[in-house]
């Protein structure tokens, strides 16, 4: 009888391992874990190249932003009536 308990426990044992690496091909098919990391690692280094790009970029949208902002303030100065310039307009007509 003890032969015969050890070769059904060897036999659950040889049939859970079975499943075990059923389920773990099934995942690795499913999943791919290898092909995820090569795919974040050049996708990871592809950022790393175009950082310069990127900031070259977000440098001339800030120039442009001064830019406008600028022409707006040079408009709105034009455009307004300042104290300092009455008190010029004055002084000239004195």
């Amino acid at each position: 009888m003890a032969k015969a308990g050890a070769s059904s426990i060897i036999e659950l044992q040889i049939r859970q391992f079975r499943n075990f690496m059923g389920f773990t091909v099934a995942f690795l098919k499913k999943r791919n874990p290898i092909k995820l990391m090569i795919e974040g690692t050049t996708a990871y280094v592809q950022n790393l190249l175009t950082v310069n790009q990127k900031l070259t970029r977000i440098q001339n949208r800030i120039n442009y932003e001064r830019y406008k902002m600028k022409k707006t303030e040079l408009i709105l100065a034009q455009n307004s009536e300042h104290v300092f310039l009455k008190g010029r307009q004055i002084n000239q007509t004195r």
